[in-house]
């Protein structure tokens, strides 16, 4: 048996995938669609720095969010709830766990600012802390228990530091030159 070693190819979708959503397949358009995940994506954002979560777990919850919507309809799942769950999902993955409690309220403030807190005894805070609940079972049957998430920021941020060491080794190459290494040292044996 072959071990799969890497990222999953699971969560790549060709063209015709990408047009043939389940949402698109509900009636939904594709502007319509587009506009649904962006909302879904700046809520997760906004619920996140309220949250006071790190930037890592906000993108997990957005990736998460889309592959949701890869199988699902928005039709059958609402983008507020299902940001919700993504977020408190990738919160825990990420070891940064924030209390359920607290991601209904933030979420509840950010969705409905002119409304007051949710009691958190209240039927409507209770329903809503069932449904999230269930929904993140949902969310990691639907994601096939595929938490991990590979970044291309993570990558980028890589990269950055590579560039900027070697920048600090040329720099440093550049003032002890200034010293005459020229006068001891090719050119190849100073690099």
């Amino acid at each position: 048996m072959a071990v799969h070693r890497g990222p999953s190819t699971k969560w790549l979708f060709t063209r015709e995938q990408l047009e043939n959503t389940p949402s698109r397949r509900c009636g939904i358009e594709a502007d319509r669609e587009l506009s649904y995940r962006q909302q879904a994506a700046n809520l997760i954002q906004d619920i996140g720095q309220r949250l006071n979560v790190s930037q890592l777990i906000i993108n997990t919850a957005i990736v998460y969010m889309h592959r949701f919507y890869m199988i699902h309809s928005f039709t059958k799942f609402h983008r507020n709830i299902i940001s919700q769950t993504t977020l408190f999902l990738a919160a825990k993955v990420e070891e940064q766990p924030r209390k359920l409690e607290h991601v209904i309220k933030i979420a509840h403030a950010c969705v409905n600012p002119q409304e007051p807190a949710l009691d958190t005894k209240s039927n409507a805070f209770q329903q809503q802390a069932q449904e999230l609940v269930a929904l993140e079972t949902i969310v990691l049957q639907t994601l096939g228990f595929e938490i991990t998430v590979d970044h291309p920021h993570t990558d980028v941020v890589r990269c950055s530091q590579l560039v900027i060491r070697n920048w600090r080794v040329g720099r440093k190459y550049m003032l002890d030159n200034s010293e005459g290494q020229c006068r001891t040292y090719r050119a190849t044996g100073a690099a």
